[in-house]
C-alpha cells in the first residue's frame, strides 16, 4: 500500500487518497511498497503513435467522403494533422500519465551557447583549418547544386507551361549571395520566401512554450510518420516494391509493364533498394559527411545501367514524364491512329448476336 506520512497536525480522512502533489504540499512523504512504482507508459505510447497517425490518415480522406457540406470536409481534410494533435493531447491529458514531452528551451538564444549570433570566420581557428575546410566544402557546394538545380528542372518543365523563363544561372548566383550573408550570422541556408517563413514561424514558436511543453513526443512520432508516408503513393519506386509482392494476374495496369520484361522492372527495383540501403548506412554513420559525394556518384550508378538495361527500357522505368501523362499519351496515339471501327471495338468488346427459329 501508498500512503502519505506528515508530521503536520492536519486532520485528513483518508492519507492513502492523496496525491504525490499534495503529500508534498503538506510537508510530508510517501512510504510503502509502491513508493517507487513507474507506470508503464510504452503501451500508452504506442496507442498514443498509432492513433495520431490513423487519425491523421482518416481525417485527411474525410475531405473525399460524401458526410457534411463540402466547405466542412475541406476544412476537416486542410487542418487534419493539427486535430489530430489536439485530440490525442486532450487523451494524454485526461489520462495523466506521465508520457516524454516536448522539450522546448525557455530562453531565444544561439543553439551552441559558447558562439554569439555573429559567426566571425577568422581568429577563432588555426590557419589549416581553412585549408581543409576546403574538403567538405567542395561536398556542400555540390549538395545545393544538385538541389537546386534538380529543383529548378522539375519546375521549369513544358507541361507546366510556365510564362518566364528559367534563370538557372541568376538563381543560382543568388543562392551563393545569400549563403555567404547566413553562414557570417549562423543562420539556415534558406532563401525561399515559404522556407523562410517557416524558420520564422519556428524561431516564434519559442514563445509558445508554455503550450508547446505539453504535447507527448509519440504525437509528434506520429505526425512525423504519416508526412512520411503520404508522399509515398504518388512514387514509382513504392509501386514496384509492392509488384515484387502481386501475382503477374493481379498486378495492376502500369504502363512500363506493357513494354519491360517483369524480370527488367524486379532488378531495377533490386538495384534501387540496394542503392538506398548504402545511402542509408552512409547517412547513419560518422562518413555522414561524404553523403553529398554519393548523390552525385548515383549519377555514375545511373549511367552504368544503360550496359544492364537497354535504352527502351529504361526510358520506360526511369523518365522525367509522369507516367500517368505517358499512359494518355500513348493510348491517345492508339486512338489516332485506329481507324473509328476498331477504336469502337476495342471500348465496346466483341458482341455476339445468337438467334434461333
Amino acid at each position: 500500500a501508498l500512503k502519505c506520512k506528515t508530521q503536520s497536525d492536519v486532520e485528513w480522512s483518508n492519507w492513502s487518497l492523496l496525491t504525490k502533489d499534495q503529500c508534498m504540499q503538506l510537508g510530508g512523504h510517501l512510504v510503502g511498497n509502491s513508493c517507487n512504482y513507474v507506470p508503464d507508459i510504452t503501451f500508452m505510447s504506442f496507442i498514443l503513435f498509432l492513433g495520431t497517425l490513423f487519425c491523421a490518415m482518416a481525417l485527411k480522406k474525410f475531405k473525399s467522403s460524401r458526410y457534411f457540406p463540402t466547405g466542412v470536409r475541406k476544412l476537416v481534410g486542410d487542418f487534419s494533422i493539427i486535430l489530430a494533435i489536439l485530440i490525442f493531447c486532450g487523451i494524454d491529458a485526461a489520462l495523466g500519465l506521465e508520457t516524454p514531452k516536448l522539450l522546448v528551451p525557455n530562453t531565444f538564444q544561439p543553439t551552441n551557447p559558447k558562439r554569439d549570433w555573429l559567426v566571425f570566420p577568422f581568429g577563432a581557428n588555426p590557419w589549416w583549418i581553412y585549408l581543409v575546410s576546403s574538403v567538405p566544402a567542395i561536398l556542400v557546394t555540390i549538395l545545393i547544386f544538385m538541389d537546386q538545380q534538380i529543383t529548378a528542372v522539375i519546375l521549369n518543365r513544358k507541361e507546366y507551361k510556365l510564362q518566364k523563363g528559367a534563370g538557372f544561372h541568376l538563381d543560382f548566383l543568388c543562392v551563393s549571395l545569400l549563403m555567404i550573408v547566413t553562414s557570417f550570422m549562423g543562420l539556415p541556408w534558406e532563401q525561399r520566401v515559404t522556407g523562410l517563413m517557416v524558420f520564422i514561424l519556428t524561431g516564434l514558436s519559442v514563445f509558445l512554450a508554455p503550450v508547446l511543453k505539453f504535447i507527448p513526443m509519440p504525437v509528434l512520432y506520429g505526425i512525423f510518420f504519416y508526412m512520411g508516408i503520404s508522399a509515398l503513393s504518388s512514387i514509382q519506386f513504392t509501386e514496384r516494391l509492392q509488384l515484387l509482392l502481386m501475382p503477374a494476374k493481379h498486378q495492376p495496369d502500369f504502363i512500363y509493364l506493357r513494354h519491360v520484361p517483369l524480370c527488367q522492372v524486379h532488378l531495377y527495383t533490386f538495384i534501387q533498394i540496394f542503392c538506398l540501403a548504402v545511402l542509408w548506412l552512409i547517412k547513419s554513420t560518422a562518413a555522414a559527411i561524404i553523403f553529398p559525394l554519393m548523390l552525385l556518384a548515383l549519377v555514375g550508378i545511373r549511367k552504368a545501367m544503360e550496359y544492364i538495361f537497354s535504352l527502351q527500357h529504361l526510358s520506360w522505368l526511369d523518365d522525367i514524364m509522369p507516367e500517368k501523362e505517358k499512359k494518355e499519351e500513348e493510348e491517345n496515339s492508339y486512338h489516332s491512329q485506329a481507324n473509328p471501327s476498331e477504336v469502337i471495338f476495342r471500348m465496346m468488346g466483341a458482341v455476339i448476336h445468337i438467334s434461333w427459329n
